[in-house]
C-alpha cells in the first residue's frame, strides 16, 4: 500500500475510533464473534490479532480464557486497545508485520480486509509470521453479500465504486490469493446466520448519510453521483417504507500455512 493511501486509510479510522464500536453492535456484536473464533483457537497458544482495532473482540477472547496481543494501523484505535489489553498491542502494518518471521501458532482478523490493506500483502506476511501448520481465522465484513432486493442495488453500488473489488473480502476472491502465498483455505466455520429487519427507504437514508461507508468505504466526491442513482432506485422499490426481513450470516474463513 501506498504511503499517502496508508495515511489516508488510518486517518480516517483515527477520526471514527471514538464512535466505532457503537456504530459496530458494540460489547454484544464482539462476544458473538469471540464465541465464532474460540472454539477454533489452542488456548494454550498466543493469538495474534492483526487489525485488532479498538481490541473489542481480542477482550471478549482475553475473558474466554485466550491470550491475545494485537497490532493495528490506527493510533487512535489502539488508544481504545490499550485501554482493554494494556500493553499487548502496537502500531503495525497489516502488509508488513512487526512479527518475527515463523513465530505465531495462530492469528485472527476480524473485519480487516474489505478496510483498505492489499489482501495479497497481508496473506503474504500471515504466511511469513505463522509456523507451518499454523492458522489464521477470519471473519469477513462483506463475505456473502444479501441478494433480495436492498441487496442487489446496494451490491451493485459496492461493485461500482470498487471495480477491482479491493473491498470485498468473500472465500471466492481470498482463498485463490491466499492458497499463492501458502495459505490453504480449509473453509468456513461456526457459520451464524442473523436476521434484521430495514427498509429501502432507511437504506437509502444510511448511504446517503455517508454511513454505510466509513472509514473502510471512501466515497470521492466524482462518486456521489453512483450514491445518489443508488439511492433512488431503493426509494423507487415497492412500499420503500415497509422494513424487510433480511438475513446474513457471520463465519469464519480458515487458513492454514501449508509446509
Amino acid at each position: 500500500m501506498s504511503g499517502a493511501r496508508a495515511s489516508g486509510r488510518t486517518a480516517a479510522f483515527d477520526a471514527i475510533a471514538p464512535t466505532y464500536d457503537a456504530s459496530r453492535g458494540g460489547t454484544a456484536r464482539a462476544a458473538v464473534f469471540a464465541e465464532q473464533l474460540s472454539p477454533l483457537l489452542d488456548p494454550a497458544e498466543p493469538v495474534l490479532d492483526i487489525g485488532v482495532g479498538t481490541g473489542i473482540v481480542a477482550a471478549e477472547l482475553t475473558a474466554r480464557g485466550h491470550r491475545v496481543c494485537g497490532v493495528d494501523l490506527s493510533p487512535g484505535m489502539l488508544a481504545h486497545a490499550r485501554e482493554r489489553l494494556g500493553a499487548r498491542v502496537a502500531v503495525g502494518d497489516a502488509g508488513r508485520l512487526p512479527i518475527r518471521t515463523a513465530s505465531v501458532a495462530q492469528a485472527v482478523s476480524t473485519w480487516l480486509l474489505h478496510a483498505g490493506p492489499d489482501p495479497r500483502a497481508v496473506f503474504a506476511e500471515v504466511a511469513r509470521v505463522l509456523r507451518p501448520g499454523g492458522r489464521y481465522l477470519v471473519i469477513p465484513a462483506r463475505g456473502m453479500r444479501p441478494t433480495d432486493d436492498i441487496g442487489r442495488i446496494v451490491n451493485d453500488l459496492e461493485d461500482r465504486l470498487d471495480p477491482e473489488h479491493r473491498r470485498q473480502d468473500g472465500p471466492d476472491l481470498l482463498a485463490p490469493s491466499a492458497a499463492a502465498r501458502g495459505l490453504a483455505y480449509e473453509g468456513p466455520a461456526e457459520r451464524r446466520p442473523t436476521v434484521f429487519r430495514v427498509s429501502p427507504a432507511g437504506m437509502a437514508d444510511t448511504i446517503a448519510a455517508g454511513r454505510l461507508f466509513t472509514g473502510a468505504w471512501q466515497v470521492r466526491d466524482e462518486d456521489l453521483p453512483l450514491v445518489a442513482e443508488a439511492c433512488a432506485r431503493l426509494r423507487a422499490l415497492p412500499e420503500p417504507e415497509v422494513p424487510r426481513v433480511r438475513e446474513m450470516a457471520d463465519f469464519v474463513m480458515v487458513f492454514r500455512r501449508e509446509g
